[in-house]
Order: structure tokens, then C-alpha cells, then sequence
């Protein structure tokens, strides 16, 4: 084997180190990079010719090359970001970004989202990030992977108040009297409002008196003002419903619940007859106290368009309207693989799958094994820069001990040159 050989071995080990520090600059270049996930080089030896026959017992190394760059999965930290469509996996698994020219699917820890103009949510590239959409009712799953988009121009119909749910004191103390429509303030001990919505989506204001007639009785009668009625006059109540309720001398109720709160015969002033509403007064006491409203409830709601989205743990994209509605979008999807390590880097944060890496393993956020969604939150790169500087170090003495090599063998060759 010539001396020369010693040339070559030296030059494999300088351009294997020469890979080895261009992978730790790519690692300390990305530290500050969201999701970023470092890598690390090994090596493997390179063997030449047999000294001792065609046997091979004995074999001399010629060098070292690059075997292969492994990508580290470990999760880097979360960090707070404040913006609600950032998001981090706190586990495993990649969200899904499909490129729709290409119709390819890539796969990232980078969740910096945002919806683009047409309302998809897209990554920071303008990828679609991929989930599972909501039927028009917000409740049912459909189970297939689809673009994730949010239409921002949708509108949620709106719900005639239905059901009432009204708990309060009333005065034992009152002296018992007669209402009266014509006067239901003077014949009343006390009132409250509430707004009950038609199937338009309209809203009325229905004034619900409550008179004490009796010993542990009470009428209750809710009123409405004839301006909203077709027909009425401003000024001029009419009936909307009347009802009793009893008490026993501990000042429970003992009325049955709930009770029909639309008795009248209502059409209102946009032209939509009232519907049923019942009222609960469950918990409604009669204590020698001042008459007050401690809880009222209703489940009726207008009109309302999207004002903005929220994203859960569990990867659920939900709607929030202007109407205080809330309503489910979409669901995220996560990726796992069965061999992380034969992933292929794709740039751009992203990677794609390969042969080695296996078919991705599709799941909702928070089932079969992959992680949780953290809403506001990015996951740093998960580079430690401490160990990078140390493998630089060593790197660095590598490369020049195999340069060193490369000095000291062509002094062995002058000195064979100067031999006489």
C-alpha cells in the first residue's frame, strides 16, 4: 500500500468533517427558527486492500465517509406567541400542508397559521393546512381530509325564544291586590324585562308583572307593548301570557314547571306570529325581602356573522359570532409515521414522506397516540446551541488533525525524494 494512500485518507476525513460542519452551521443558523428540528452527521469507515491475501483477515482503512444525516424529533419549547392561529403539537405528530398546484402533501411542526384572503388556513408558504370540516350544523364530523377554510362571510340563522328561565324573590311582605292591564304598574309589586326573539330574529321586549293575589300566591302576567304588535297602539300593553305560581309558608315553590308563558294571541309588528315560549321558575323563593331578579335566562338569539375562530386542545376550529353563538368549523388533522428517520427534508420547514418513512398515519388532534394542539403558542427550534458549539470544537480539531496528515506525509515524501 503506497505512502500516498495516506494522502486520500486524510482528504475523505477532511471532506466528511467538511459536511459534519456544514450540518452544525445549518443548526446554529436555525436556533431562532419556529419548529425547526436540528440534525447530526454520522460517519463510517472506508477499508481498502487485504495485507494478508484474498482472505481479508487483515484489512487497512482508506478513510471515512458521510454513512448518514439524522434528523432529531425531540419537541423544542413552547413559547407564547398571543396570536390565536399559531399553534404547537404538544406531542407527536405533524400538521398536514398540501401544496393544491402540486396536489402534494407535506408535513410540519412549523404552526404559524393564518387564513388567507379566500379564508383558508395556511401556513406562512400559503400551503392549506388539512382537517376534517363540520357539517352546516356545527355537529356532525365529515370524515374526510379537505383544505380547512373559514367562511367569513356566513351567517348563523337565528333561534325564536323558545324557553324562559327566570329565578327571583318576591316580597312576602306585599299587601295582596288585583292586577290590572290598564294600569300594571300601579296593580303590580314587581317587573322585569326580557327580550324574546322571533323566527326573524327580531327581538321584543315582553315585561313579565308579578302581583301577590293572595296568601303564598302570586299571578304573574307578561305584557307587550302594542307599538310592537301588528295592530296596537304605542303606549297601550297588550297580553302576551298570565300564569300563577304558589309558595309553601317556608317560601319554596310549589308550582309545577315549566308553564306556558305565551298564552295570548300575538302577531308582532313585522308581520311574524309569536310562537310557544314556556317559562322556569324553578328556584324562585318567597322571602320577606325585597322583590329582586337574580338569574334570567332565554334561548333565543338573532341573526350573526363570524367575528372570529378559537382553536381547542383537541385540534377544534370553532366560529364565533356576533350573536354570541359559537359554532364547530373544522377539525385538525395530525400525521405520524412509522419511521420518523426516513422523512425527507423539503425545506421551507417542511418535510415529505419517502419509502423509508413509511405511509403517514392520519389522526385527529388528541387520538391514536399524537399530541394535543396548544392554541397561541409556537414550538421553538429544538437546537441546543451549547452542544453545537462543542461538536464544532471537536469538528474543527478533526479536520485539522486530517490536514495535519496531509503535512506530515508529504515530509515522509521529501524525505524518500532526498534519499541518495
Amino acid at each position: 500500500m503506497s505512502i500516498t494512500s495516506s494522502f486520500y485518507s486524510a482528504l475523505s476525513g477532511m471532506d466528511s468533517n467538511s459536511v459534519a460542519m456544514q450540518v452544525i452551521s445549518d443548526n446554529i443558523s436555525n436556533v431562532n427558527t419556529v419548529g425547526f428540528k436540528g440534525s447530526s452527521v454520522q460517519f463510517e469507515d472506508l477499508l481498502g486492500m487485504s495485507l494478508e491475501g484474498i482472505s481479508g483477515v487483515t484489512r487497512v482503512g482508506v478513510g471515512a465517509k458521510v454513512s448518514s444525516m439524522a434528523c432529531s424529533f425531540t419537541q423544542g419549547t413552547l413559547e407564547t406567541t398571543g396570536v390565536g392561529t399559531d399553534l404547537a403539537i404538544n406531542g407527536k405528530g405533524f400538521f398536514i400542508a398540501k401544496n393544491t398546484t402540486t396536489n402534494e402533501d407535506f408535513y410540519t411542526r412549523a404552526g404559524s397559521f393564518h387564513l388567507d384572503k379566500d379564508g383558508y388556513f395556511v401556513n406562512a408558504n400559503g400551503l392549506r393546512v388539512q382537517g376534517y370540516l363540520y357539517d352546516p350544523t356545527g355537529t356532525n364530523l365529515i370524515e374526510s381530509l379537505s383544505d380547512i377554510v373559514v367562511d367569513q362571510t356566513n351567517m348563523i340563522a337565528p333561534a325564536a325564544t323558545s324557553n324562559v328561565q327566570m329565578v327571583l324573590n318576591l316580597n312576602s311582605a306585599e299587601t295582596p291586590t288585583t292586577f290590572s292591564i290598564a294600569d300594571p304598574g300601579g296593580t303590580s309589586h314587581y317587573s322585569t324585562a326580557l327580550p324574546v326573539y322571533d323566527s326573524l330574529g327580531q327581538t321584543h321586549t315582553v315585561t313579565v308583572y308579578f302581583t301577590q293575589t293572595a296568601a303564598q300566591t302570586w299571578s304573574w302576567n307578561a305584557l307587550i307593548d302594542g307599538a310592537d304588535v301588528s295592530g296596537g297602539t304605542a303606549g297601550t300593553p297588550q297580553l302576551f301570557g298570565t300564569g300563577t305560581i304558589a309558595f309553601n309558608s317556608s317560601g319554596a315553590l310549589t308550582t309545577a314547571m315549566p308553564v306556558a308563558l305565551y298564552t295570548g294571541a300575538i302577531t308582532y309588528s313585522d308581520g311574524v306570529a309569536a310562537s310557544a315560549v314556556s317559562a322556569d321558575f324553578t328556584g324562585t323563593t318567597q322571602y320577606g325581602a325585597p322583590s329582586a331578579i337574580q338569574s334570567l335566562l332565554q334561548n333565543g338569539y338573532g341573526a350573526g356573522t363570524i367575528s372570529g375562530i378559537s382553536i381547542t386542545n383537541e385540534g377544534n376550529i370553532v366560529g364565533n359570532y356576533t350573536n354570541g353563538q359559537v359554532k364547530n368549523i373544522a377539525r385538525l388533522a395530525l400525521a405520524d409515521f412509522p419511521s420518523l428517520y426516513g422523512l425527507e427534508r423539503a425545506g421551507s420547514l417542511l418535510f415529505r414522506s419517502m419509502p423509508d418513512s413509511g405511509d403517514p398515519l392520519i389522526n385527529k388532534a388528541g387520538e391514536g397516540g399524537v399530541g394535543n394542539i396548544s392554541a397561541s403558542m409556537l414550538e421553538e427550534s429544538n437546537v441546543d446551541l451549547a452542544g453545537e458549539f462543542i461538536k464544532m470544537i471537536i469538528t474543527q480539531r478533526a479536520y485539522q488533525a486530517d490536514s495535519k496528515i496531509i503535512t506530515t506525509t508529504d515530509e515522509m515524501l521529501a524525505q524518500l525524494i532526498n534519499i541518495k
